[in-house]
């Protein structure tokens, strides 16, 4: 009996022995698969550990005192910047600010971003502060209130740029072809961010809306302009997304799928995780008249503003004229924490329905080269012509169409740059306020002008010689210096201003706008391809009513 005992216990122990060399085993080949993952943790513990230990030196022994936190932010930007452009950290009051920009502000009308240390402004937006006394996307703000902005942190700009309405700000500026910073001061204003900046009939037939953003409240607004144009007879429309840096992705699903019949493809994002992958399809319902369409885009068309672009052009919806737009297809998630800060991460790519990627190259270049790059007024022929670029067909007619590096229109023409001089600025900014002045007199001795066809006058309308001499000497009698030389120099921008004022005086600030927009050669080149706008439509859609 002991003897079996004996046995069953070494023949126990024999089991175990085996058990154990069979997991030990296990174990041998398991580390092996795995050495790596285990390398890397160890080694990204040791990693963390020598980060406190490096923060808590600082924090006791640095020469001067410093805060922890903003230490640690900074070593989350250093993390971050490494990445790609568009992932961002922001501190709870960072992110604060950034969600402002989707509703209103008071400041002086730009968007920016610190680039090789000095404030640039990325895009100004229409009629602001900014717009009205000639800053242009590209300026660079040197100094602010005598105090200079060099190496300015991007959380402090907004704290010196913002303020009450009314009060003032005074900057220094350099922009590329001048010898020295120019001096500005500008009245800080309610800067309200719309979506559909302007809505309006060019023509008596071709409708123009202006987009400046995507926002919670793009769909509506943009219902509201289509419904009201074609109310007045739209027949074409000019969908002009020029300097729309972007927004939210929903607003513009919601904008495509107001121009394409239910159950296309828009976009879609992909990723390297599983849920990265989504697609998003226009609805059976809602979609307006299917009518000749031009979507105007630029160098700083962006994100939201090339998904609307690049599906209404792979579906052959819409002509695409203008420049090559900005390439930016990286799909920012926000994750929120505890101290109410957030990471702004990129977790997928947009591609267009034809599996066109929207992002162009970035992985190369400096974040100060990538966003400068676009400044350079030749970048989107270069663009343009740049090949290896992977083709591909639009869905209907297989027009041919590239990806990774923006939309490319089907149209290519720059825009030209379109300043006022500083001697007409000075004019429009006078306090005798010569031009309205000048207007009223003009019309009151002229009271045939209300019956001249508006659109007639939009485009054709010109003040003589004898006109702008009299104009000149309002100017000396209000006492604003011009030189005969700056006068004759500036004769076109002075044509320009007081058609802009006489249009306002006859048919309200509508009619003003109209001008200004008829004087944007791009606009102008625009209206001349609604013929290859309605061939494209009518060979996809047929059945569409194109009159």
């Amino acid at each position: 009996m002991k003897e079996k005992t004996e046995i069953r216990m070494k023949s126990g122990m024999m089991k175990r022995r085996l058990r154990w060399i069979a997991l030990a085993a296990g174990l041998l080949v398991m580390t092996g698969a795995t050495r790596q993952f285990y390398d890397s943790g160890r080694s990204l513990y040791l990693k963390l550990k020598v980060f406190g230990d490096i923060l808590e030196k600082i924090r006791t022994d640095y020469i001067d005192e410093k805060n922890p936190q903003a230490l640690i932010d900074s070593a989350v930007r250093g993390m971050v910047s490494g990445l790609d452009p568009h992932t961002t950290y922001f501190t709870a009051d960072e992110f604060e600010k950034w969600n402002r920009d989707f509703e209103g502000f008071s400041g002086i009308g730009i968007y920016f971003d610190i680039l090789d240390g000095k404030i640039t402004i990325l895009s100004v937006i229409k009629e602001g502060p900014s717009e009205k006394i000639g800053l242009q996307t590209g300026d660079r703000i040197v100094s602010i209130d005598g105090e200079s902005a060099l190496g300015i942190k991007r959380d402090d700009v907004p704290l010196k740029l913002m303020g009450p309405a009314g009060t003032r700000v005074n900057l220094m500026v350099e922009r590329s072809g001048w010898p020295k910073p120019k001096a500005y001061s500008i009245v800080r204003e309610e800067v309200h961010v719309e979506s559909v900046a302007d809505a309006f009939l060019l023509t008596p037939k071709v409708g123009y809306i202006g987009m400046a953003r995507f926002s919670a409240t793009t769909e509506s607004e943009l219902e509201q302009a289509l419904q009201k144009l074609e109310l007045m007879g739209m027949r074409e429309l000019v969908l002009d997304l020029r300097q729309n840096g972007g927004g939210y992705l929903e607003a513009a699903v919601q904008v495509t799928d107001k121009f394409l019949p239910g159950g296309k493809k828009i976009v879609y994002t992909k990723g390297r995780v599983e849920d990265s992958f989504r697609e998003y399809f226009s609805k059976e319902h809602g979609t307006h008249s299917l009518i000749p369409m031009i979507v105007l885009i630029d160098r700083t068309s962006a994100s939201a503003s090339e998904i609307v672009a690049g599906a209404l052009q792979d579906w052959d919806r819409a002509l695409i004229v203008g420049e090559t737009s900005f390439g930016k297809g990286l799909v920012q998630n926000p994750f929120r924490f505890d101290d109410g800060s957030a990471l702004l991460m990129t977790t997928a790519r947009y591609y267009t329905p034809s599996g066109r990627m929207i992002q162009r190259p970035y992985g190369d270049k400096s974040d100060a080269e990538y966003y400068e790059e676009i400044f350079d007024r030749d970048w989107g022929r270069k663009e343009r012509e740049k090949t290896g670029r992977p083709v591909f067909k639009t869905m209907i007619l297989g027009r041919r169409v590239t990806g990774d590096g923006g939309i490319t229109p089907d149209a290519f023409f720059a825009s030209d740059p379109d300043s006022l001089s500083r001697a007409v600025r000075e004019i429009v900014l006078s306090p005798e306020r010569p031009l309205f002045t000048f207007i009223e007199d003009y019309a009151a001795a002229r009271p045939g002008l209300k019956e001249l066809d508006p659109y007639n006058f939009f485009r054709n309308y010109r003040f003589g010689a004898d006109v702008l001499a009299a104009f000149r000497t309002r100017l000396q009698e209000d006492h604003i210096a011009i030189t005969s030389a700056a006068f004759e120099k500036s004769r076109e921008d002075i044509q320009y201003l007081l058609k802009r004022s006489l249009a306002s005086k006859l048919w309200g600030d509508e009619a003003g706008l109209k001008v200004q927009i008829f004087r944007d050669r791009q606009i102008r080149e625009a209206l001349e391809h609604f013929p290859r706008a309605e061939s494209v439509l009518a060979g996809a859609y047929p059945a569409s009513k194109v009159k």
